[in-house]
């Protein structure tokens, strides 16, 4: 793992961090977040319909 850090004492300061990904946990997160968003989309449908 690589961590840089740009900036100074007169202005911002980003950390940069950088690694390998792991991409089954990335794309089971975003399916745990596509479903969360389609969850609140249909509770919100169905509470305006009743």
């Amino acid at each position: 793992m690589d961590i840089g850090i740009i900036g100074g004492a007169d202005g911002p300061t980003a950390i940069f961090v950088a690694s390998s990904v792991n991409w089954p946990l990335v794309g089971l997160a975003a399916v745990a977040i596509i479903g969360v968003v389609i969850y609140l989309l249909l509770r919100k449908r169905k509470q305006r319909n009743v």
